[in-house]
């Protein structure tokens, strides 16, 4: 019984654990919890249901976890910013803030007092205190040239 209520609980903090850290981890060590939930109601030694545990977490770490990183999460690096648009920002000017570079290496700019993350065209990186315009965007993220 006390090894039921270990699961529960490995199960439990797992789940607040995930839905705090969105990180894919906690989930699956979950769900080998989940799993040694199921062999400790069927009444195999602690032992084993520790094994099943570490085996299915890891086994799903390994196999699902990139899946569920490419399916769920969509991070700076990986969007297709290759369709940008002009917008509202378009010929406002302000100056760099933290270096500028393309679109691997973005830097952040300040228009108008507000802090913007920018990339640029330019083949060379735009240091601190460049003075820039918006020249098109893509979501939040601003194409920017050096005045």
């Amino acid at each position: 019984m006390v090894a039921v209520l270990f699961w529960v609980l490995i199960v439990g903090f797992s789940f607040v654990l995930e839905l705090h850290s969105n990180a894919f981890i906690a989930v699956f060590i979950g769900f080998g919890a989940a799993i040694s939930f199921v062999l400790a109601l069927a009444g195999l030694p602690f032992a084993f249901q520790a094994g099943a545990w570490l085996a299915v977490s890891a086994i799903t770490l390994v196999t699902l976890r990139p899946f569920a990183m490419r399916r769920f999460h969509h991070h700076a690096f990986e969007i297709n910013m290759s369709q940008p648009t002009n917008t509202a920002m378009t010929d406002m000017h302000g100056f760099v803030e933290m270096p500028v570079g393309d679109a691997t290496h973005p830097g952040r700019v300040k228009i108008q007092g507000e802090s913007w993350k920018a990339v640029t065209d330019w083949p060379a990186q735009l240091p601190d205190g460049t003075p820039v315009v918006v020249k098109k965007a893509y979501g939040t993220t601003l194409w920017v040239d050096p005045v």
